[in-house]
């Protein structure tokens, strides 16, 4: 129907989520040597090259179905055609759903960049909607037709165990063929192109394959050949339609599994079938006797073949050809198995729920992995594994990968137990990708050189000192940039005389040679352990480490190639500096800043330290001085209790330095110096789970991709080392080594995917992995779609770009901020146009994997000042010049904080990657208009304890009234179990459902607080309190009585410019119960008095914040706080003697609960810290600040308040000097609630609440209020209600006062008008390809536009705009 100009309408976006379906499509040799690939999620189906490993288009097949299979066949031309153009037949189906396409592909004068413009996709029909799913559909061939239309019939199997054959040409089901089993199917699979030769495997429930085929075949073509046109409905119609039924004979039953078939596979000739099951088995069956006779099938005939255990979880799927089997599970590997149960190969690239679908080319070796995390990955195997064991093992050998074995002289003869005179590799060093250095504990250092003909030379010994073992080595080679025929390295060793030796080595492709030698006493005997070169300092410099955490700066003299070969230190050697460790760890690691004068090392216990390095000490080279340096700041634990494996710096501005460490807690941390404090701030964190050491972060930008930035993670996984992508999340290199505690060494080219080496020492002998894939031939692109959540989506909001906002444009993109059930929180990056996800990148993780319930964006700063009766006009705004907070809730009482920013390209030096190498790119832009950087700044979790204490009845307190509550029973108050507060010390299943928070700036201070309610499924609402910078944690206050948990929670801040008299803000929280109500709450005169107590506190004396995130893996975090006893100097907080005196409101001392103790001096002492942060055993010594609500809405719902928004403050209406807010809410009565919140600036009203004309709607008792300078009263007007507004559930829902957008579990987004005040008429609804929404957010891009994401298993963006 045509659109009417300036019509608003609903138009769906592209879907990020689940893959469940994957099909090949093979082009011609000669324009593609690797297929085309069809990808099915959600109701939309992808095309991609994986040539060139980019998305060609999207279609959007179905609506509100789920694509769950694709099955394809090309179309044969007839002889002497002369078309260009090439096709595919395309069955897609899903639920009861199946549709055939036509894609076409015009190949004239294409190229494979252009193919998007050149394929098209028509629509040839639709099939009457089934009775029952279906699990399976592929084409079947009619012989009296044409060669090109020869696939004249298709063949569905239903979940009833049914088998349908439609007539493509005629538009009709000609045949139905039920099998006597009728039990209900987890899996299908149909083989064979013929009526004869077609074949039905069902996997059922039972834990057996039910194998079966139509029984008589003659009147197969009886039913094609005269019934075929006689049918016109579909087979869910009634037998009035005379279309022909066939009987199945059941030819055998295949058993063994334990447990539900979940996936069958035949291979290509019908000789083998594979099975897949929930008992996570795979099973493999042969017909013996596979001759096209009517035996074929029979029980006898088939032999068990090999039962293949491997997988941890349930197996989703599964492949088999001639030699080898592919299976995929839920524990997220794919693996490839021989026919003989041997496993070959295994991956695990994958994250969430598993990987649901493999597929694999035995033609291009190219194996294509997808799963619940939206991500596809596209594996190049080796060309012989698609052949089987035998002949993969036979020519593996010949691979680029498998290792070159070098024999160490002199090491080989070692028959009986090693001992310190032993002779064996100390240490190994690769100078690029084809030579490396190896150290012998002899004092020889050999150069080896393996050209790529699979042999080794060694060109050149050298030995060093006295033969004294050497202990350490280090390698500065030859700058890469500089394209030099000869190369220099320059080798530091050291021995355990304490004798450093730096060595000069020139190299070429013929020869090595020893230039230079420089060596002297630079420790005692065997106090030498570290030998170290800073890329930045260049050859001039080296540093040496202790055991006692002293690291010394040597100065070296110019060398040069043409001085002469000596070792009695003659050259001139000054020690510079001495920094001297407070801590008492050895030095493991170093990076400096000779702009920034900033040295930064990392130690043996997890500590990193910052040192000085003035430009004037490297620079005076006339005398040694030996300065000893103690550090500046330093940082414990970074690491927990595990090594610092290495670390890199980058300068982000004149005075902040970015340091990024790795160590063997599998950990990345990120930190920010500052220069002018003096102190290290911990910002962020990312634990790589496939790695359980990380040996170094390095950065690689792509020569073919300006813009574009890639990390490699290089560690180890138990005894693998391991090369992973941190962009892509795919490994690059795996190789079996027996772990990291022997000596290694690893080398990353340009691009590690292409060029990268391993080597390591096992039993005297040197492995040598060499990955090079040569010149000519092409990489793969190893992910093809966005990786995303791997499981369900609780909660999301939008994230504004401040570049925008700067320029009052509107964005070309938009971001969104996503928390999931596997504790994962994740920025995603939408972008306009296109319809493309362009970037997903993860923001952090709960602790424990604890599940996301809630999340919360604040992006305004509220700000007040102190003892002035008069401020800004515009004190409450959007200050987009400061940074915006992310707050997450869920599991376990976890409550984050991020900080989040967004930097220009301008602000983020280009040279930060070439200049500090190996920094941090994760906040860096790849090829972005803008990157979302972010700043952790503090997780909140209750704090564990070994005791176990129980509370008595009589420690329950009840709370008094001091006057009527609307909607509060008086009987409710007084129930001892309804309000008992609870002190559990062990870890209790309690989690945050819900939260709110607003930002409130102190003008005329340096500090903010972000106060933020949450809400418990101990049905507790509690205030609390965040002061920033320096991250203190408070509990305000609790919101009481509550009946039942809160499912839902928003606030609102009415400027102060709203009253005539004071400068304070009103603050209220609307809360929505899992009872159906709505409450009220005023919690102004908490949040002034709190702010008052604060402000008269030194808080900046204090900077002891919390240290870092915990990870569990023998990290420091958790809770832990600075006392406020020591904040204040052991005085007690007293309440503020302005703030009115409710009965039962007082403030105590918050006594200390659990304490850490510390030897060292600039440890901290931390415990719990609270206005009442946790509740004692004793009430008669503390008690918190109870607030009681304004109003509560009783039976607004008839079940739990799901969702609930509040229109924002520009959108609100002023009547007669009186502020109106929009409320609305969904619920698990299907319906929608809209209600007017009033706030008026007198006591003294007129009349009751002003209401419109033809409105149903009931006033509610006002209430009024007092604060400090300012009185108002309160009034909600309960306006309309729309009872059945969805099918089910609503999930999700937002308002501007003008357009009301909501979604449930019908997967409806429906968008209601507000027509005029009061009622709610519904404009529009779209099908979203989200099931199981939970969540919804939506933004007004521009004036005629706006923004709606709705998150649930999958994300879908929705555009709502007047066309």
């Amino acid at each position: 129907m045509e659109e009417k100009a300036g019509e608003w309408r609903l138009e769906g976006g592209d879907y990020l989520g689940e893959i469940s379906a994957l099909c090949f499509l093979h082009l011609p040799s000669h324009f593609s040597p690797l297929p085309l690939l069809l990808a099915g999620t959600g109701s939309q189906i992808i095309l991609f090259d994986v040539n060139i490993g980019r998305m060609v288009k999207f279609y959007r097949v179905f609506e509100g179905i789920h694509v769950h299979g694709i099955s394809s066949f090309p179309i044969h031309r007839n002889e002497g055609t002369t078309s260009s153009a090439i096709g595919f037949n395309i069955v897609v189906f899903g639920e009861r759903r199946v549709k055939l396409f036509t894609l076409h592909f015009d190949l004239v004068e294409v190229s494979q960049e252009a193919l998007d413009s050149h394929t098209n996709l028509v629509l040839m029909q639709v099939l009457p909607k089934f009775s029952h799913w279906v699990l399976d559909a592929c084409f079947l061939e009619d012989g009296n037709c044409s060669c090109e239309d020869r696939h004249g019939y298709l063949a569905v199997g239903c979940s009833d165990n049914s088998l349908h054959i439609w007539n493509i040409k005629k538009f009709v089901i000609t045949l139905v063929v039920k099998c006597s089993e009728r039990c209900l199917l987890y899996s299908m699979r149909l083989w064979g192109h013929t009526f004869e030769a077609l074949q039905v495997a069902s996997g059922t429930i039972f834990n057996e394959i039910v194998l079966w085929k139509v029984a008589n075949q003659s009147r197969i073509h009886s039913a094609v050949m005269v019934h075929g046109s006689d049918y016109l409905g579909g087979p869910d119609a009634s037998n009035q339609f005379d279309y022909h039924q066939c009987d199945a004979a059941v030819r055998c039953r295949l058993t063994g599994h334990q447990g539900s078939i979940l996936g069958i596979s035949w291979s290509a000739d019908g000789s083998k079938l594979i099975s897949v099951s929930d008992d996570r088995s795979a099973r493999v069956w042969i017909d013996s006797s596979h001759n096209g006779s009517d035996n074929f099938g029979l029980m006898e005939n088939y032999s068990v073949g090999p039962v293949l255990f491997g997988h941890s979880a349930r197996i989703w799927d599964c492949c088999i050809f001639d030699f080898v089997v592919v299976t995929a599970g839920e524990d997220c590997t794919c693996r490839i198995w021989g026919l003989h149960g041997q496993e070959l190969w295994m991956t695990k690239e994958h994250v969430g729920r598993g990987v649901w679908r493999c597929l694999f080319d035995p033609r291009s070796s190219l194996l294509v992995t997808a799963g619940f995390d939206s991500a596809i990955k596209v594996h190049c195997l080796h060309a012989s594994i698609s052949r089987g064991l035998m002949e993969f093992a036979e020519e593996v050998r010949k691979d680029r990968d498998v290792p070159l074995v070098l024999s160490i002289p002199n090491s080989s003869a070692n028959n009986g137990l090693m001992d310190s005179k032993t002779e064996y590799v100390r240490s190994l060093r690769f100078a690029c990708g084809d030579t490396i250095y190896v150290a012998m504990n002899h004092g020889y250092v050999y150069h080896i050189r393996f050209p790529g003909d699979g042999n080794a030379e060694r060109r050149e010994t050298i030995k060093v000192g006295d033969g004294w073992p050497i202990v350490c080595m280090d390698l500065l080679p030859t700058d890469l940039r500089m394209h030099s025929a000869v190369a220099r390295d320059w080798l530091a060793v050291g021995d355990g005389k304490g004798v450093m030796t730096v060595i000069i080595v020139s190299h070429d492709n013929c020869s090595a040679t020893v230039c230079s030698t420089i060596s002297w006493k630079a420790e005692m005997d065997r106090q030498l352990l570290g030998a170290y070169w800073c890329k930045s300092l260049g050859c001039r410099f080296i540093f040496t480490s202790d055991p006692s955490g002293i690291l010394k700066l040597w100065r070296l003299a110019e060398l040069s190639e043409s001085s002469p070969l000596d070792s009695t230190g003659s050259y001139d050697v000054h020690l510079v500096a001495e920094y001297m460790s407070s801590l008492g760890a050895r030095i493991m690691c170093l990076d400096a800043l000779v702009e920034e004068e900033v040295l930064v090392c990392g130690d043996l216990r997890g500590n990193l330290l910052v040192f000085d390095m003035s430009k004037a000490l490297l620079c005076d080279g006339s005398q040694e001085s030996g300065e000893k340096m103690p550090p500046v700041s330093y940082f414990k634990g970074a690491h927990g209790i595990s090594t610092v494996s290495s670390l890199s710096l980058a300068g982000i501005s004149p005075t902040s330095v970015e340091i990024c460490s790795v160590g063997g807690d599998g950990c990345i941390c990120y930190l920010e110096y500052d220069k002018c404090e003096q102190a290290m701030e911990f910002v962020g964190m990312k634990q790589v789970k496939e790695l359980s050491l990380i040996q170094s972060v390095t950065t690689r930008a792509y020569p073919s991709h300006d813009c574009l930035v890639r990390n490699y993670a290089v560690g180890f996984s138990s005894v693998d080392f391991m090369i992973w992508n941190l962009q892509t999340e795919t490994m690059v290199l795996q190789v079996k080594c027996g772990g990291w505690r022997r000596p290694y060494s690893y080398f990353l080219g340009r691009v590690p995917e292409t060029d990268c080496s391993f080597a390591f020492v096992k039993d005297d002998l040197v492995y040598v992995h060499r990955h090079k894939v040569p010149d000519g031939e092409k990489s793969i692109p190893r992910n093809l779609h966005l990786q995303f959540h791997g499981r369900e989506i609780h909660s999301l909001c939008f994230i504004p770009d401040i570049t925008y906002l700067r320029r009052s444009t509107s964005p070309k993109s938009i971001w969104i901020a996503t928390g999931c059930e596997d504790g994962t929180v994740r920025l995603t990056r939408y972008t306009h146009g296109s319809e493309n996800w362009s970037t997903s990148k993860l923001l952090g993780e709960h602790v424990g994997g604890s599940a996301v319930r809630s999340l919360c964006f604040v992006s305004k700063i509220h700000a007040i000042e102190r003892n002035v009766s008069h401020a800004d006009d515009d004190a409450s705004r959007d200050d987009v010049d400061n940074s915006f907070l992310l707050i997450s809730v869920g599991a376990k009482r976890i409550l984050t904080t991020w900080l989040l920013k967004t930097r220009q390209p301008n602000e983020e030096s280009a040279s930060n990657v070439d200049k500090n190498h190996e920094s941090n790119a994760l906040n860096r832009s790849t090829g972005d208009v803008s990157s979302m950087s972010f700043k952790w700044l503090s997780t909140d979790m209750p704090k564990k304890s070994v005791q176990s204490k129980k509370i008595s009845n009589s420690c329950s307190r009840s709370v008094k009234l001091s006057k009527p509550v609307p909607g509060v029973e008086p009987d409710l108050v007084n129930k001892g179990e309804k309000l008992k507060f609870f002190v559990d010390t062990y870890d209790d299943d309690w989690r945050y459902l819900a939260v709110t928070a607003f930002h409130v700036k102190i003008s005329d201070l340096r500090i903010s607080i972000c106060f933020t309610v949450v809400a418990c499924s101990d049905a507790t609402l509690t205030l609390r309190a965040l002061v920033l910078p320096h991250r203190f944690w408070f509990d305000v206050a609790s919101l009481v009585p509550l009946s039942s948990p809160v499912l839902a929670l928003h606030h609102v801040v009415i400027p102060f410019q709203f009253f005539s008299e004071g400068h304070w803000n009103l603050y209220f929280i609307i809360s929505g119960s899992t009872d159906g109500s709505i409450a009220f709450w005023d919690i102004s005169e908490r949040v002034e008095a709190f702010i008052q107590r604060v402000s008269s506190l030194q808080l900046e004396k204090s900077m002891d914040f919390q240290r870092r995130p915990r990870t569990g893996r023998g990290s420091q975090g958790g809770r832990w706080w600075r006392s406020m006893k020591g904040v204040n100097g052991g005085n007690k907080l007293h309440s503020d003697s302005t703030a009115p005196n409710n009965e039962g409101d007082s403030t105590k001392d918050a006594e200390s609960s659990s304490s850490t103790k510390n030897t060292d001096d600039n440890s901290v002492c931390y415990s719990t810290t609270s206005v009442e942060s946790e509740v004692q055993l004793d009430n008669s010594s503390t008690s918190i600040f109870e607030v009681m609500p304004l109003n509560i809405l009783n039976n607004v719902h008839q079940s739990g308040v799901n969702c609930l928004h509040v229109s924002e403050i520009g959108d609100c209406l002023s009547i007669e000097k009186g502020f109106v807010c929009h409320v609305v809410s969904g619920g698990d009565d299907q319906a929608l609630a809209f209600i007017h919140f009033y706030v008026e600036p007198s006591l003294t009203t007129s009349s009751s609440p002003q209401t419109w004309a033809g409105s149903e709607a009931r006033s509610l008792t006002s209430i009024s209020g007092c604060c400090v300078n300012k009185s108002y009263s309160v009034r909600c007007l309960y306006e309309a209600k729309v009872a059945s507004a969805h099918s089910s559930a609503v999930k999700g829902i937002w308002t501007d006062g003008k357009w009301v957008f909501s979604v449930g579990l019908d997967q409806r987004v429906r968008c209601w008008q507000l027509e005029e005040p009061g009622k709610l008429t519904e404009h529009s609804h779209f099908i979203v390809s989200v099931s199981e929404p939970e969540a919804l957010d939506a933004k007004a891009v521009c004036r005629d536009r706006y923004e709606i994401v709705v998150a649930g298993r999958g994300m879908q963006v929705v555009e709502f705009f007047q066309s």
